[in-house]
């Protein structure tokens, strides 16, 4: 009698393990199952999300289209494509855009070109780099960079130089392709850096112009020697108040410039642009994503090609609004 209670015993263990045993297998398997349905879902979300930033970029290439159409020989700030609310929405979420002109800013390559157009882009830039207190020491150095061979500048650096670095590596002797590269240049901190960004840009084409319609006072007064800020400040606003300058001598009769008018020459200027950053921010419901894209416009018919692409980098100032709106609840 005792051995029969004794295994019904054993016998009611055993259902109850297999009872536990089962049981945690089945919390696993839905957990697991609940995992999987959220990386799908996340997964699903966020190419959801590339795609509306996709979108943007192709939105940006038809307002750059259709601005060629309808004014193919002047860019100027007062058009649509330079405009700060270009936001569209659709089911669940929205893109918002920002078209920034690369040919407003002075080319980083453009010290490749050799010759006169070497020295007028290395002037330009050492004028940019002193009105905003940097050392024109920097200036060979990023020539040394771009250039195609390892022969030194009179204060440049090549491989030796970025060879006995903690962390050592090479000069690219080549064009830049991002203007992040800017930050390895020996010496260049995040300081400088931030200090000289707003107003140079690394164009795939050294021999991409500036365009005068489009460009800052600073950049400004880098192509006119001796205008002072104010003086620049006058000429930009004045500009973009009355009506974007239709050629180059518009610009060089311009009285603001006063006796600057003389140090200015107008190679590499121009009242066109041809390359563009595109900023994108595209929103599906709550998930966020970015996309940098550099388009090339063709100056002849208006063709378009985007000769950059990059989804992972941090897209200014969409990511001060968003956390404004994270903050503000």
């Amino acid at each position: 009698m005792n051995l029969g209670r004794q295994q019904q015993g054993v016998a009611l263990i055993t259902i109850m393990l297999v009872v536990v045993i089962a049981t945690v297998l089945g919390v696993s398997m839905s957990t697991d199952q609940h995992f999987a349905v959220n990386r799908a879902r996340t997964f699903f979300d966020q190419g959801i999300v590339r795609q509306y930033a996709l979108g943007g970029e192709e939105l940006a290439r038809q307002i750059l289209h259709q601005d060629f159409i309808e004014a193919p020989l002047t860019d100027h700030l007062d058009e649509n494509w330079a405009a700060k609310d270009l936001r569209f929405e659709f089911e669940q979420g929205e893109i918002e855009l920002l078209i920034e002109d690369l040919n407003s800013r002075l080319n980083l390559n453009s010290l490749a070109i050799e010759g006169e157009g070497r020295r007028l882009a290395k002037d330009r830039l050492t004028s940019l780099f002193a009105e905003q207190g940097l050392d024109a020491t920097y200036i060979d150095r990023v020539l040394d960079w771009v250039d195609q061979n390892n022969s030194v500048s009179a204060l440049g650096a090549e491989d030796f130089a970025y060879l006995g670095l903690e962390r050592p590596y090479r000069a690219a002797n080549g064009p830049m392709a991002d203007l992040s590269e800017l930050r390895l240049i020996l010496e260049m901190d995040a300081e400088k850096f931030d200090q000289i960004v707003p107003f140079v840009a690394a164009i795939a084409d050294p021999n991409a112009k500036i365009n005068i319609n489009t460009a800052s006072p600073q950049v400004l007064q880098a192509i006119a020697p001796g205008l002072s800020l104010s003086a620049a400040e006058s000429i930009a606003a004045g500009r973009d108040s009355d009506g974007p300058f239709q050629s180059l001598n518009d610009f060089t009769g311009n009285s603001s410039l006063g006796t600057s008018a003389v140090n200015v020459t107008t190679g590499g200027l121009s009242v066109q642009s041809n390359f563009f950053q595109v900023s994108i921010r595209a929103r599906f419901q709550d998930r966020f994503g970015y996309l940098t894209s550099i388009i090339q416009r063709d100056p002849t018919d208006g063709t378009m090609r985007v000769i950059y692409r990059d989804q992972g980098k941090k897209v200014q100032p969409f990511i001060t609004e968003q956390q404004d709106e994270i903050n503000n609840g």
